[in-house]
């Protein structure tokens, strides 16, 4: 059931990037001129929006790290006691 869960949440993402793909190309088609004069301040937002998920992610993964050690801490000296 995980198995199957696991694919079907994949499909549907990548049907999502996929149709968000297709839709920027259609509107790059259709506004050609539009979308030349907003390429470089949408390139660099997108890219800032990236950066600043992979940052966000990094940090919820350190703090769960951090977390879960004083978690194994905590139980080791009761343990001892």
């Amino acid at each position: 059931m995980k198995r199957i869960l696991t694919y079907l949440t994949g499909a549907l993402a990548i049907l999502i990037v996929g149709s968000a793909a297709m839709s920027a190309l259609v509107y790059a088609v259709l506004h050609r001129s539009e979308t030349l004069q907003n390429l470089a301040s949408s390139t660099l937002s997108g890219v800032g929006m990236a950066i600043g998920g992979c940052l966000g992610s990094a940090l919820v993964l350190r703090f769960k790290t951090a977390r879960e050690f004083i978690k194994k801490l905590i139980d080791d000296v009761n343990e001892k006691e």
